[in-house]
């Protein structure tokens, strides 16, 4: 069985004055994906701030350089960065002097594909936990064997959903370990609420 994905080709048409090199370009990148800053202090003490973009809580397949598989739903909010240059990332009161074009075609992708998506937008999603940011998966497991506020239990839940509700999610779960476990996790999490 395939799934079906949305293959998006983009390019940022910047000013001369801006340098593929520079800070502004990245921050574009940085906008669609997402990052994970370090902050090192002087006492010693680490932290990490998972910074969102727009594609953070959806599947995505990078196959090269300036292009994306997503799945249907991710499309409007990409397509709205592209025009306005809104995003969770970076506070920009204007969109700057960048432009994008995007090429768009769907593409049939391989259970294997999807299910590799999927894995890696669950390691990748974080909530603001107890003891700080934390993984949602790591979290909804500790809520299994520890009690826990209630609110923050149905906060678990109203997270995980938004991956469960995914249609990539709904084609798949089935096929991999993993994503079961999870789809279980948040069926008896959702069973204690």
């Amino acid at each position: 069985m395939s799934v079906r994905g949305y293959f998006i080709q983009y390019r940022f048409i910047l000013p001369d004055s801006i340098k593929h090199s520079s800070y502004t370009y990245q921050k574009l990148f940085r906008a669609i994906y997402g990052y994970t800053q370090a902050v090192h202090k002087g006492s010693g003490k680490n932290y990490q701030y998972h910074r969102q973009g727009i594609l953070s809580n959806y599947p995505f397949i990078r196959p090269g350089k300036n292009c994306v598989i997503i799945p249907s739903v991710a499309f409007q909010p990409l397509q709205e960065f592209f025009k306005t240059g809104h995003n969770p990332t970076h506070n920009w009161e204007t969109k700057g002097e960048w432009k994008c074009t995007y090429f768009l075609n769907e593409k049939d992708l391989t259970e294997a594909e999807v299910i590799k998506s999927l894995n890696n937008l669950i390691s990748r999603k974080f909530i603001e936990g107890v003891e700080g940011l934390a993984l949602l998966q790591n979290e909804m497991k500790r809520a299994l064997s520890t009690q826990l506020d209630q609110n923050y239990v149905t906060r678990l839940v109203n997270e995980a959903q938004k991956i469960v509700d995914l249609e990539w999610f709904k084609q798949v779960y089935s096929q991999s370990p993993e994503l079961n476990d999870f789809y279980e996790n948040y069926k008896k999490l959702k069973g204690i609420q």
